[in-house]
């Protein structure tokens, strides 16, 4: 490859790099019970009933949960459990965020990650988000988020590194699609119990 599609190729990925924020957070257990060991890939953790989304946005949403496992099955990662808290938490992030139209781990006025989670009884000893949004509106447009995350290089490989973080157990994704903008918005918070 020449080096001049080299530097067409980085100068996109930098650009979708400044669309896409990783985010992550660690603190003490404060539970003296272990942490339980992953669930088989596609169990649903029974910590909260769902929030109301589409069945587009939750046939998207399953189908990054799923890359999400495959990505941390190739790299020798165990599974992470899906959990619907989680996936509240995100979408109420991924609302938050069209509302104003920001890509932000933390709008004005907004609970951090920490305490967004734990308002929808996650108690975490560590977390971690990350997020982004693309103008294609379809299962595409969210897979390739994550392949732009996954294709990071270290040192500006924050998505990837919360994506195989082996201590991280549990996720909730949510999309929002949102025809106001013409922006599908992608919130993926991970913890560990």
């Amino acid at each position: 490859m020449n080096t001049a599609i080299r530097r067409i190729i980085g100068c996109a990925c930098l650009l979708f790099a400044i669309l896409l924020l990783p985010h992550a957070f660690a603190r003490a257990s404060n539970t003296t019970a272990p942490a339980s060991a992953p669930a088989a890939q596609g169990t649903v953790k029974p910590c909260a009933a769902p929030l109301h989304v589409s069945g587009k946005e939750e046939a998207i949403a399953q189908a990054v949960f799923e890359a999400i496992n495959q990505s941390r099955k190739e790299n020798s990662v165990a599974v992470l459990q899906w959990c619907n808290a989680l996936a509240n938490s995100a979408r109420q992030h991924d609302q938050a965020m069209q509302k104003v139209n920001v890509l932000a781990h933390q709008l004005p006025g907004e609970p951090d990650l920490g305490v967004r989670e734990n308002q929808q009884g996650i108690t975490w000893s560590e977390a971690a988000e990350n997020i982004g949004y693309v103008g294609e509106m379809n299962a595409q447009g969210a897979l390739l988020l994550h392949q732009l995350m996954m294709a990071e290089k270290p040192p500006d490989d924050g998505h990837r590194q919360n994506i195989l973080d082996a201590n991280l157990t549990i996720v909730g994704v949510d999309i929002l699609l949102d025809n106001t903008h013409g922006l599908l918005w992608l919130t993926e918070d991970f913890a560990r119990e």
